[in-house]
Parts: C-alpha cells; sequence; structure tokens
C-alpha cells in the first residue's frame, strides 16, 4: 500500500509525520492526528483571502468576520480587478485590504489580465506563506489565485464551488475558471446539494466537499438593518434591469434593450432603471438607446447597498447576473434570467426565477405577462431562497479553524522548471 507524508505542522520546524495507508477511513484518522498535534503547537491556521471584484468582496466579507472571530489570523489581499466596484463594496462593509497590488491593465487582453494577476499573486504567496488560500466563485481573481497557489503547494479553499452549466460558453470565462479551480482545491464549500452533486460528478473526493450555503445570502441577511427601499418615483412600479455578462455585449445586448422599450410602450405604470456597467462598450451602447427615453432611467453602477436597495422596491428584476439570481428570492423579487444557461438552476426549480434569454420576443413576453398579471407574478414572490439560510460563512469560518493542512508546503517542487 501506498505511504505518504503529512504537511509540515509548523512552517518554522518543519516537523513531519509518516502517515498510514491512503484509503478513506485512514485518511481521515490521519488528518485528525495531524491537526491535533497542529493546535498543541499553538499553531493557528493563516489564511489569504483573495478579493478583486464586488461579488467577491461581498460574499467573502462574512467569511472574514466569521474567521475573525474564530481566531484564524486574516490576510485580505486586493487584486483591484474591478477598480471603483470593488472599493465600493470593501468600504460597505469596512474592509481595509492588507495588500493592494497593482490593477491589472486595462489595455491587456482577458488571457493578458489573468497573467498580470497571477505573476503578482505569486509573489504576494510567496511573501505571505498562508496555510490556505481562500478564493471565491469564478472571476479571473479566482482563478489566478488558485493556480498561484497550487503552484506554491499552498493548499486552496473555494467558496461557492460546484456551480456549472457544463457549457465553456456560457458563461464565459467564468465556466473555464470555476472547473479549473474544482480541480485545485483542497476545501470546496459547496452552496447546495445540485453543487455538491457536481463536485462528485467532476471526480472530486467527498472527504473534501462541504455544504455550507451561500454566503452571498449572509451578505443580505447582514445588511438588512442597512437598507432601505428606494423611493420610487411618481407611483411607477420599477423593474430593475443589469446587463454585463460578455456573451451578452454584442447583439444580445440590443435585442434585450428593444424589449425594454416595448415594456415602457405596452405597459404605463412601470418605471424601467437600468443600473449601468462600468464597461465603457456596453455603457456606450445602452446610452445610445436609453437616453432621453421616457420613463427608462439609466443609474451610474450602483454601490452594494444601493443595489439592494432598489431591488428591494422593485416588482421585478431582468438581469444576467449570478448574484442577483440569489439576492432577488431573498428579497420576494421575481427574477428574469437573460441568459441562455445558468449555473444557478435551484431559483429556476424553486419557482422564483425564470430562464428566458436575450431574444427581444422571449423577454418582452415573460415579462408583459408578470407585470400584467398579478397572481402569476405573486406565485413568485415567495421570500424564499433556495441558496442557504444566511449562515454559510460561520459554517465555513468552523470548517478552517479546525482544518491543517495533509501535505506539505512550498519546497524545492516549486522553483523553476527547465
Amino acid at each position: 500500500m501506498e505511504r505518504v507524508q503529512s504537511a509540515p505542522l509548523s512552517h518554522s520546524t518543519g516537523a513531519t509525520m509518516t502517515l498510514c495507508a491512503r484509503d478513506e477511513g485512514a485518511h481521515r484518522c490521519v488528518v485528525a492526528s495531524v491537526a491535533l498535534y497542529w493546535f498543541s503547537l499553538g499553531r493557528s491556521v493563516k489564511v489569504v483571502i483573495l478579493a478583486g471584484t464586488r461579488p467577491e468582496v461581498v460574499k467573502l466579507a462574512p467569511v472574514r468576520a466569521s474567521l475573525i472571530s474564530s481566531g484564524v489570523q486574516t490576510v485580505w489581499i486586493s487584486t483591484e480587478q474591478q477598480g471603483s466596484l470593488n472599493a465600493q463594496a470593501l468600504g460597505a462593509f469596512d474592509i481595509q485590504p492588507d495588500l493592494r497590488l497593482d490593477a491589472p491593465s486595462p489595455e491587456r487582453t482577458l488571457g493578458g489580465r489573468f497573467a498580470q494577476i497571477m505573476d503578482r499573486l505569486d509573489q504576494a504567496v510567496g511573501d505571505i506563506s498562508p496555510d490556505l488560500v481562500l478564493v471565491q466563485g469564478d472571476t479571473s481573481t479566482t482563478a489566478a489565485g488558485a493556480m498561484a497557489a497550487f503552484a506554491r503547494r499552498v493548499p486552496v479553499g473555494h467558496v461557492e464551488a460546484g456551480l456549472r452549466t457544463f457549457d465553456l460558453d456560457q458563461p464565459f470565462p467564468e465556466e473555464g475558471w470555476r472547473r479549473v479551480v474544482g480541480q485545485l482545491a483542497e476545501l470546496h464549500f459547496a452552496p447546495t446539494e445540485a453543487a455538491v452533486r457536481n463536485l462528485l460528478r467532476g471526480g472530486v473526493s467527498r472527504r473534501r466537499i462541504h455544504l455550507t450555503g451561500n454566503t452571498g445570502i449572509d451578505a443580505v441577511r447582514l445588511s438588512g438593518a442597512r437598507v432601505k427601499p428606494a423611493p420610487l418615483a411618481d407611483g411607477l412600479r420599477r423593474v430593475l434591469v443589469t446587463v454585463h455578462r460578455r456573451e451578452n455585449w454584442g447583439c444580445a445586448l440590443e435585442q434585450v434593450l428593444a424589449a425594454l422599450i416595448q415594456l415602457r410602450d405596452r405597459i404605463p405604470d412601470i418605471e424601467i432603471v437600468f443600473a449601468a456597467h462600468a464597461n465603457p462598450s456596453l455603457r456606450g451602447r445602452v446610452d445610445a438607446a436609453l437616453i432621453g427615453q421616457d420613463r427608462i432611467r439609466i443609474v451610474e453602477p450602483l454601490d452594494y447597498l444601493g443595489f439592494l436597495s432598489n431591488l428591494k422596491s422593485a416588482t421585478l428584476v431582468l438581469s444576467d447576473s449570478g448574484g442577483v439570481q440569489e439576492e432577488g428570492p431573498v428579497l420576494g423579487v421575481p427574477v428574469l434570467v437573460l441568459r441562455d444557461a445558468t449555473e444557478r438552476a435551484e431559483a429556476v426549480e424553486a419557482g422564483v426565477a425564470k430562464l428566458v434569454g436575450t431574444q427581444t420576443d422571449d423577454v418582452f413576453s415573460a415579462a408583459f405577462r408578470l407585470l400584467t398579471n398579478e397572481p402569476e407574478r405573486m406565485q413568485m414572490v415567495r421570500a424564499v431562497s433556495p441558496f442557504g439560510d444566511g449562515f454559510a460563512a460561520g459554517r465555513i469560518a468552523d470548517i478552517i479553524s479546525h482544518w491543517a493542512p495533509s501535505k506539505p508546503l512550498g519546497g524545492a517542487q516549486i522553483r523553476a522548471a527547465v
């Protein structure tokens, strides 16, 4: 039978133990023994938290708070991937990053920006020598951080693990990024049973998977007292809209914009609020189609609390955002998903979201039906969350605070190879 070695129990001593045969029962026994020895040395876990976009900040802020409450040492690294939106979210949760990296160049391609982020994270992880690198979701920061940590032989924890469409084009590049992380992570924090099944389908060992719920629901719960419904304009019902996915940048966006104008023309008691995205190519198309239109208002990119405020007062939300598919049901707002596939099918299955795509006729008919048939709309207003109970962060912190590495960290293998 194969014999393996444990992780170094202390970076300073480099102490190791010889482990027993690698089978599921023996492995659990050994990891528990390693953890006990680790803690007997007074060794607490040092966790690097990586974030560079608003969704990452929103969903990792509750985890950071819970880790700190559990006595875990945290180091927050901001990759500055999303610039102002990232800064807005950090402010909303009163987080000052321990390390800010140089922002990736806006002049570079997707791959070029990814390479810049990974290179800077490689250096940062090497300097900090954490026991665990925690990433969230499916951004370039997520995948680059997981790869940088893996190349340094530092274990990776993945928050919101297991989301899949099984179509690399939808969404692009996020589906590819999360599949990469799914192969590299040591700890998989799955938000739902469906996510657990996806991970098992991908060959992830069951012992590495932890069903926790989605920390985005924690963020909504923790923000509740600070968020009041945004006032309505002249008593009009609010239809909130966001579009930002790469697959919707071209013709799909034009189709959605045409549907919005048709809705405005056919339903006299609604105001459409389009929450703009920072991407200049998107903003130009939206402005050209909607500026000057009666009862259609474009608002600057909203901070997290401002967005929740508008969502709370909305009658309906149309969005291609993953986060909105989670937040809408919690606040009792039906979601029409402007995509052909979603990795959050739980909301559709629960009846609180509908997948409508981006074709003008499909978007218009789905929205028109809900806005003119209140009983049908109310069937979707259930104020339920298929993504957890709002206490996922505490579960994640508990797992990490009782965890110890099960294999060597760093070592000669991380050096450049021919």
